[in-house]
């Protein structure tokens, strides 16, 4: 059972994925630490953000055996929940636990990094069923690599009563979810009729689109420096990323999709110009533009946000002509009267002589197919209410970090935050809510993710939003 004070002695060594228990024991301790000081000093990437377990699993101390129920949510920006479903031996009544889920490596017996073990560490345990008399001990997971599928996947889970002692439990039954296994019988045993998840599946009625909406427009100006030596491979993750959700949302809305991309050879402030002077939104239209290079500023500068570097010779200096502010393109495309106007910029907001920084890749879990709901869909995109936003990724005296495996941190999270908010565990979700949720994110997980590994440099990068 999972109440304080109860403990489970490992006699014979036990062989869980590539960790042994029995050399390794004091060290969980340590690894608990670790996840917590360092949660997530990885990056991950997938096609969609999620990842479901149900996961059924049992502790034995004294001869009695208690079996527990887990729905594990992972978001792929390292965020994430898991439910716990069990039956209290002690009152006889079913508990419902939910806690907070932080990622990190391990550790291995130098306490140097394990990138074998993914820990998923339970965090701020809360009873949706129960009291505040019952007590939960947090339980935390680990997924092993597994190199045959190149994702980590389910290996054991334990707890920690103590600080000397360590509950390893038996994992009885994995079962990777997609959205066929989300039934009503499933999703009841971990939510309840009040749950917003519960509600987005089962009781969500979505408005049909006016006549004036289905002849909305989703203009897309996607600019990318993707032949930079330094940040090119970055960009081009970026750029791919990009043009793929904003299709996929024009797609799902059923409106036509506008995208115009300036990378490669065209990539020019030229182009750039001629892109933007070519918006024509309608009032019922959505305008995204989207920028991935490098950006710079300057402190006497009366920009807060930055400068896009848009040389396209090695042989030109910064600024002047080979140079816009992307406060000035919103300006231009939010006069032009869309719906809702997007500007994005992932990008250094820093003097022009400070170097790019690669940040530290991560590990990919399987990813479940989770489908969006239409409700979220034109809650965001289809809005009576004209919004305009801009966004970068780092305030002035700020670099941006990414790397060649998953683009720029900034870009990741704002993505991410999108497909959540798009996605069945959000209800009502809001442009508001979800910048400052991107910001909240990008700020964590840049505090998370090595600069400079070697030096154990994190990188610090704090983005910037406008709404109007």
């Amino acid at each position: 059972m999972l109440l304080q004070g109860v403990n489970i002695f490992l006699g014979e060594p036990a062989e869980f994925g590539r960790f042994n228990f029995t050399s390794n024991l004091l060290l969980m301790n340590r690894i608990l630490r670790f996840s917590l000081l360092f949660s997530g000093l990885f990056f991950v990437v997938s096609a969609h953000s999620q990842t479901l377990y149900e996961m059924r699993y049992s502790y034995t101390s004294d001869g009695v055996t208690d079996r527990l129920s887990a729905f594990i949510l992972r978001n792929d920006d390292g965020t994430g929940l898991v439910r716990v479903a069990y039956l209290n031996s002690e009152d006889n009544k079913n508990k419902l636990v939910e806690m907070d889920m932080q990622e990190s490596y391990g550790q291995d017996a130098n306490g140097m990094e394990d990138s074998s073990q993914l820990v998923f560490v339970g965090l701020n345990p809360r009873f949706i069923i129960g009291t505040t008399d019952d007590e939960f001990l947090e339980d935390h997971f680990v997924f092993s690599f597994n190199p045959d599928s190149g994702f980590y996947e389910p290996s054991f889970v334990f707890s920690m009563p103590d600080d000397t002692s360590t509950q390893v439990g038996q994992l009885e039954e994995v079962r990777f979810l997609n959205q066929e296994d989300l039934t009503r019988e499933l999703v009841m045993e971990f939510f309840t009729e009040a749950d917003d998840f519960y509600k987005q599946l089962f009781e969500t009625t979505t408005r049909g689109l006016s006549a004036d909406d289905k002849q909305a427009q989703l203009h897309l100006v996607l600019v990318a420096n993707t032949e930079d030596k330094d940040i090119g491979k970055t960009c081009v993750i970026d750029k791919d990323a990009t043009y793929k959700t904003f299709s996929e949302i024009a797609e799902f809305l059923e409106i036509n999709f506008k995208p115009t991309v300036i990378a490669g050879k065209d990539f020019t402030k030229v182009n750039v110009d001629k892109a933007v002077s070519a918006v024509r939104p309608g009032p019922n239209d959505i305008v995204v533009f989207y920028y991935s290079g490098h950006g710079f500023n300057d402190v006497d500068e009366q920009y807060q946000f930055p400068y896009l570097d848009l040389r396209d010779k090695s042989f030109q200096k910064y600024g002047g002509a080979f140079t816009l502010n992307v406060e000035t393109i919103y300006q231009k495309l939010r006069s032009k009267g869309a719906r809702l106007n997007l500007v994005i910029s992932d990008c250094c907001n820093k003097d022009p002589t400070s170097g790019a920084l690669v940040s530290s890749e991560g590990a990919s879990t399987r990813t479940s197919s989770i489908g969006w709901s239409m409700e979220n869909c034109q809650a965001l995109f289809m809005s009576k209410k004209p919004t305009s936003i801009l966004m970068t990724a780092a305030q002035k005296g700020e670099l941006s970090a990414g790397n060649p495996s998953d683009g720029g941190i900034f870009t990741f999270i704002f993505r991410e935050q999108l497909e959540k908010a798009l996605g069945p565990f959000t209800r009502n979700p809001n442009w508001s809510n979800l910048v400052q949720s991107a910001k909240k994110e990008t700020v964590n997980k840049a505090k998370t993710t090595w600069c400079n590994k070697e030096k154990r440099i994190v990188c610090v990068q704090n983005p910037v939003f406008k709404m109007e």
